[in-house]
């Protein structure tokens, strides 16, 4: 490979694929722990996954995502489905809550 070659086949830089650091470290790790205590008690991945979003709500959508899948034992292809599905109904829970 010559060197004009080189350049033009840049690698993804490792800080595009890294999720960014959480808001509130201690309170990740709380949720994590709430989340596999209630997979265990519940057997619900949906119940362990909304317990985690509850505490870590204001954190980014990459490291709710990586939570559902280590707290709650989502798959990877299916954290996305249950963040949209719980993101969406606790909008609409504060919504009706901030309009009474």
């Amino acid at each position: 490979m010559t060197d004009a070659n080189k350049s033009n086949s840049s690698p993804r830089s490792p800080s595009a694929s890294a999720p960014s650091a959480p808001i509130d470290a201690e309170r990740l790790k709380q949720a994590l722990s709430i989340g596999l205590k209630t997979l265990k008690d519940s057997g619900s991945k949906a119940a362990a996954a909304r317990a985690i979003y509850d505490l870590i709500h204001m954190e980014s959508r990459d490291i709710i995502l990586q939570a559902f899948i280590d707290g709650a034992t989502v798959t990877v292809k299916g954290a996305p489905t249950y963040y949209h599905t719980i993101s969406r109904k606790f909008r609409r829970k504060n919504d009706t809550v901030s309009a009474e």
